[in-house]
């Protein structure tokens, strides 16, 4: 069984996946994946055919410059995702197929990517908006209005746990969150039983 661990900006996703990884299973990391794909020599040949070299930083796609144009233009975004999204795509579905029982798969955007039909369950994990809020200032050392403008850029939290299969709330301390994930994975290795990947 295929399971995706999703969540907003700054509502734990990270404290479930470590937990997880500590516990012995096994984690595709999203993220890692997309900046291995930035290395890759025909990806970076397209983004500098579109966004020129001014992304570049000794001859290596710069991650913030990069940045700095998407995240203020969604048209701009959406070329940038249509570039290393199915490349992404093919990586995340190989590594996935490793024929376990249990297979996790760590992704902030999830639902904003469409990749939602790579797995088979997901797991939201969820805090309240003043908590997100708070946490994400602390956390980046954003300013109130820095870290409303990144929360706003994605699906919220509300909208992502309307869609899941399974919520971990992460208001409070990390051990009750621990303990939730504790009682899923009890559940998810009963109902992977038998469960062809």
């Amino acid at each position: 069984m295929k399971i995706a661990i999703t969540g907003s900006i700054a509502c734990g996703k990270s404290t479930v996946t470590n937990y997880l990884i500590n516990k012995g299973y096994y984690v595709v990391d999203a993220d890692k994946i997309g900046h291995e794909i930035l290395l890759d020599e025909q990806i970076k040949n397209e983004l500098k055919a579109v966004f020129g070299e001014v992304i570049f930083e000794n001859g290596e796609v710069d991650r913030k410059k990069l940045g700095e144009i998407v995240f203020n233009n969604e048209k701009s975004l959406n070329i940038l995702n249509s570039i290393v999204h199915p490349k992404i795509k093919e990586v995340i579905s190989n590594k996935l197929n490793v024929g376990m029982e249990l297979v996790f798969l760590d992704i902030a955007l999830l639902y904003e990517s469409n990749f939602v039909d790579l797995v088979d369950k997901v797991i939201v994990v969820d805090v309240d908006e003043k908590t997100q809020l708070e946490r994400l200032m602390l956390r980046n050392n954003f300013t109130e209005e820095e870290a409303k403008k990144r929360i706003a850029s994605q699906m919220s939290s509300s909208q992502k746990v309307k869609l899941a299969d399974y919520v971990i709330d992460n208001n409070n301390n990390v051990l009750e969150t621990y303990e939730q994930v504790d009682k899923l994975l009890a559940k998810l290795e009963g109902e992977s039983n038998g469960f062809k990947n």
